[in-house]
């Protein structure tokens, strides 16, 4: 392990002529290192990620080129799309690819376990409809993401803090270029075995359809603290898998939602029953979420539990309205329908 870790290339302290300056190291990925920095220039925080130029999967260059692609605001109204971490440098520095980007706070799965393993409704539902603007802004770039997971949603920072961020494209995949992608079979699971769609248990190329049914599942996980197919034991990864798709298969969603209101248990059936190629009514998803929320009186979108009902204490920056989103399968005037260019993802599967 020493003599490994001594081996590594050693971090540059200077990124960009000096344009931002590490500060401290905040941890590490399947794709290298990732450091808190300052801009020398406005002597803002900024994140940067470190990828050894010789690494066996490069991820960076590709999370790069996404973020660029979904940077580029919907409409003239906005300047930078809700719920993407703004780019501010990509390049190479001695052995790394460097990749610095706005600082983001903690990840779902850290609040998760800070509120005791499990989310109250009214913060599911909070999360519920901002997680869907990401998918429905995401999807409306012709990418989907395969990958859905609490650990890959994150919070902004000061008057941000209540704004959820979707993070790591590594995985991330255009479905759309002038006609959606033709279904494959007999593939390997991409993914997080534990939120994926069935369909993606079963070999099947992911569509707009399975980053939603996923998405439904890790709501499910909030509200319950663990699903049915949690902790099974195996002796291998490919048994492992086997299982959790045997039993995502045989749970009813009755019995995987009964306990909460009929909406969540509506939008998984709804998921479940898209056609590879179909083209998802966000807003009807959304109206789910919405509904819940009206019902149980949430009026302030940063009615998060680990607030205890209190606003944070800074001016927070109100979410955009998200609504309207043209997806690529759409009728454009003049019976075009429109597309946007991206890199294809890898391929990696997680429990």
């Amino acid at each position: 392990m020493s003599s490994q870790s001594s081996s590594r290339p050693k971090p540059p302290t200077k990124i960009a002529n000096g344009r931002f300056e590490l500060v401290k190291k905040l941890g590490e990925g399947c794709f290298g290192q990732v450091f808190l920095a300052i801009n020398s220039e406005t002597k803002d925080e900024v994140a940067v990620k470190l990828e050894d130029i010789q690494s066996s999967a490069p991820q960076l260059e590709h999370e790069a080129a996404m973020l660029n692609i979904l940077r580029q605001p919907a409409s003239s109204a906005q300047v930078q799309p809700q719920g993407v971490a703004e780019l501010f440098y990509f390049g190479q520095e001695a052995q790394f690819h460097c990749l610095v980007m706005e600082v983001l706070g903690k990840s779902l799965e850290d609040r998760m376990q800070s509120c005791k393993g499990r989310f109250n409704l009214k913060t599911t539902v909070l999360v519920g409809d901002q997680v869907m603007r990401c998918i429905e802004y995401l999807h409306s770039k012709s990418i989907v993401h395969r990958d859905i997971k609490p650990e890959n949603f994150m919070f902004g920072v000061k008057g941000k803090v209540h704004h959820l961020y979707l993070i790591d494209f590594g995985l991330s995949k255009k479905y759309f270029d002038k006609k959606h992608n033709p279904m494959k079979q007999k593939l390997s699971l991409t993914g997080t075995a534990r939120y994926a769609s069935i369909n993606a248990h079963r070999g099947l190329e992911q569509s707009r359809r399975d980053d939603l049914e996923a998405i439904g599942h890790m709501l499910m996980y909030f509200l319950r603290g663990s699903l049915p197919w949690s902790g099974l034991e195996a002796k291998t990864k490919q048994e492992k898998y086997k299982k959790i798709r045997e039993k995502k298969e045989l749970v009813p969603l009755s019995d995987l939602c009964g306990a909460f209101p009929e909406g969540f248990q509506e939008y998984l059936n709804y998921t479940r029953n898209l056609e590879f190629m179909e083209r998802p009514d966000y807003k009807m998803l959304r109206k789910l979420f919405r509904d819940v929320r009206e019902k149980e009186g949430v009026v302030e979108d940063h009615e998060f539990q680990w607030f205890d009902g209190k606003k944070p204490p800074v001016d927070l920056v109100p979410l955009l309205p998200g609504d309207g989103l043209i997806q690529p399968d759409d009728p454009k005037p003049g019976g075009r329908r429109g597309g946007f260019l991206c890199c294809g993802g890898g391929s990696k599967t997680n429990d």
